[in-house]
């Protein structure tokens, strides 16, 4: 097939002739598949030709658009453990209110996202068209082809410009009267857009059911699918009564209310919320007929319409309980990578030797696939079939046990395999006890199983409560470094003091102890980290800044991957200390869909937004301030802050620098005679270079 520009809005589509319009005139220039081009006579003087100009175009400008959580009228849409999103879209369309997003980026092939039903008759001409764009400023393959009756439909390099394409094609003699057309993926898909879709033949009627995705059916509210937005997608999508719509959006970090007015018309409608920067906030909607509404959303700045992912950060969660429905979603959205979970021996193995998989780690770990979040399958704990509960006590139980994990590694898409959970805190139920000579066989155990099939997925131990020392030591020295791959420990050292500092102290002496005790080391996993918001806690902003500093110092003194503790509230109630480590609320506010995000989850898409998968290089502390830097040259990031109070900082540089703080307001400032002094406290800032 061959595609050709018609317009700058209109491509045809054809399998054997191809014509070029310019602006909608006459054919210019015609391509027929197959011929060669035939030598012309040269003229005996010819003048020299004058170089022609290069024209290209601008780069296309991303509107903002968000996704709604909402089905379609006359479309089946892929279920979201398959397709990471395929939901109704708002805020700037080809044809009408919505069309269509789909979002894959997990890089999987021949996957139908989108459905629909078509009629055909047999040996008619039709022509497919379609208005289709990439949220991107450049052309791009969009990952997507287009199939009807039999014949698939190749689809031009888009961007972020809705392009209607044509398709003319003939159905078969023996065409089937009932059809689909199908978007289909061809592999990654990121910000794909679909809509006014039509099947017709020469003057007949759209075959294509809703083909503009109008008729959708939604409940009433604030309807996001996510509010943890970018400044590309910093809208509500919302089902509101006909008619104005007032809003108000807060931010957290205090200052007066940004307000504004939009319109409410037809079953789904985009509330831009323009003027609202980067921030966390509280948002306040009242429609015509009187219904208000309020959630917390963030808002970040960043390259695209979603927060790009990075690998050094991870979340646990608790997929096993409702609240954590959606969990490949919720840590996308903040920029997470990988996620942390139990993969409880018992549920999945409740006759020996059969692996039958509990639907809630089904369901939530292929949504984390199709989200493109990796697992760290933390393997626990005993199993009642061997014996103890709590710990493979026995010869039979730690192999039953090995043979467990190459299971789970069989059936899931996992980052590593975590061999059980603070072995050294747990009250143990085997004759062994909690002792690391006691814990080294079982490791042993994962290692004889897993790794020959899997040589390159990394077997985590120790996963310890606080840094054991004492354990550790004497793990080390019972032969911990040959089944170890990566150490992880539980760090809540800096929590119970309060001290989000305390970490660089401690990946230090786990890193000396190895090499003391054993002669070499392995990476740092911090698995399990986190500062909960209950009454004994610390505040919701306090939240974000001690993540922020805990993490920085966890890189800086060389953890490979950090796990917060955890993704979402376990329960409703702010006085439970175990409940209230999450970053989102715990369930949905009345009449919004999402799950609100806390500032702690503003912080942590700030923090990722910010670094950019930038390594650490050179730690500038001095004796009253802390300042590490990410990145090197001018695209270096620090991150900074004064632990006891307020400092003065002085930093060498010839070009403004741009400091962003914990609320996500950012300021430059000017050098004098190449110097910049700024002012630092507890609360950390982001210092980049603002030379682009």
């Amino acid at each position: 097939m061959m595609a050709l520009r018609a317009t700058k809005k209109t491509i045809i589509i054809a399998s054997a002739v191809a014509v070029l319009l310019v602006g909608g005139g006459a054919a210019a220039a015609m391509v027929i598949a197959g011929q060669q081009p035939q030598p012309q006579p040269q003229s005996e003087a010819s003048p020299e030709a004058s170089p022609t100009p290069v024209v290209s175009d601008p780069p296309a400008e991303v509107p903002v658009t968000n996704v709604a959580r909402a089905s379609i009228d006359g479309w089946t849409l892929a279920d979201r453990t398959v397709v990471g999103t395929v939901l109704p879209e708002v805020g700037d369309t080809a044809e009408g209110a919505v069309s269509l997003r789909v979002d894959a980026p997990a890089d999987d092939a021949d996957i139908v996202a989108a459905s629909a039903p078509v009629a055909l008759a047999p040996s008619t001409d039709y022509t497919l068209s379609v208005s289709a764009r990439v949220l991107a400023e450049e052309k791009v393959e969009s990952g997507v082809r287009l199939t009807a009756a039999g014949q698939t439909f190749t689809l031009p390099e888009l961007d972020a410009e809705w392009e209607t394409i044509e398709f003319p094609f003939t159905t078969a003699a023996d065409q089937a009267a009932a059809s689909t057309f199908d978007v289909v993926l061809s592999g990654a898909v990121r910000g794909f857009g679909i809509d006014d879709v039509s099947i017709a033949a020469d003057g007949g009627d759209n075959l294509v059911p809703n083909g503009s995705f109008e008729a959708v059916q939604t409940p009433a509210g604030i309807v996001n699918d996510s509010l943890v937005m970018t400044d590309e997608s910093a809208l509500l999508a919302v089902s509101l009564a006909e008619g104005a719509v007032q809003w108000s959006a807060t931010s957290t970090s205090g200052g007066d209310p940004i307000t504004g007015e939009s319109n409410s018309s037809g079953p789904l409608s985009a509330l831009p919320l323009a003027g609202v920067p980067q921030g966390h906030y509280t948002v306040a909607i009242s429609d015509a007929a009187g219904l208000q509404v309020q959630t917390d959303v963030a808002v970040i700045d960043a390259d695209g319409f979603s927060v790009a992912q990075d690998g050094r950060f991870g979340v646990g969660a608790h997929v096993e309980k409702e609240a954590f429905v959606g969990t490949g979603s919720l840590a996308a959205a903040i920029g997470f990578a990988e996620v942390r979970n139990d993969i409880s021996w018992e549920r999945n193995e409740k006759v020996a030797g059969q692996y039958a998989w509990d639907q809630n780690y089904v369901r939530e770990f292929e949504r984390m696939h199709a989200n493109d979040v990796k697992l760290l399958g933390l393997v626990v704990y005993g199993n009642r079939l061997y014996g103890a509960r709590k710990a493979p006590g026995d010869e039979a139980a730690i192999q039953a046990y090995g043979a467990y994990a190459k299971a789970v590694a069989d059936r899931f898409d996992l980052v590593g395999l975590e061999v059980l959970n603070e072995f050294n805190h747990r009250e143990n139920d085997t004759a062994c006890g909690s002792a690391p000579a006691c814990y080294v066989p079982i490791a042993q155990a994962v290692r004889d199983h897993v790794s020959t099939a899997y040589p390159d997925l990394p077997i985590v131990t120790g996963s310890t409560a606080l840094y054991d020392r004492d354990w550790f030591v004497g793990f080390w020295q019972a032969g911990g470094m040959a089944v170890t791959d990566a150490a992880s420990y539980h760090p809540y050292e800096s929590w119970i003091n309060r001290d989000a500092d305390l970490i660089a102290g401690t990946v230090q002496q786990s890193y000396a102890d190895m090499q003391e005790a054993a002669g070499e080391t392995r990476p740092v996993w911090v698995t399990e980290m986190g500062f909960p918001t209950h009454y004994d806690g610390v505040s919701a902003l306090e939240q974000g800044q001690m993540m922020v500093r805990n993490e920085a110092l966890a890189f800086a003194n060389g953890v490979e991957k950090y796990f917060w503790y955890d993704l979402v509230n376990d329960t409703p109630d702010p006085a439970a200390g175990e409940a209230n480590f999450g970053l989102y609320e715990h369930a949905p506010r009345a009449n919004v869909v999402a799950l609100a995000p806390k500032p702690g989850a503003f912080a942590q898409a700030l923090m990722i937004t910010q670094l950019r998968d930038k390594a650490f290089t050179t730690d500038e502390s001095d004796d009253t301030s802390t300042v590490q830097v990410f990145g090197a040259g001018d695209d270096e990031t620090r991150i900074a802050w004064a632990a006891q109070g307020e400092v003065q900082r002085t930093f060498a540089s010839d070009a403004p620098l741009t400091v962003t703080d914990m609320s996500g307001l950012s300021q430059s400032f000017e050098p004098e005679d190449g110097e910049v002094t700024l002012t630092l406290g507890p609360s950390p800032v982001f210092i980049t270079s603002a030379v682009e």
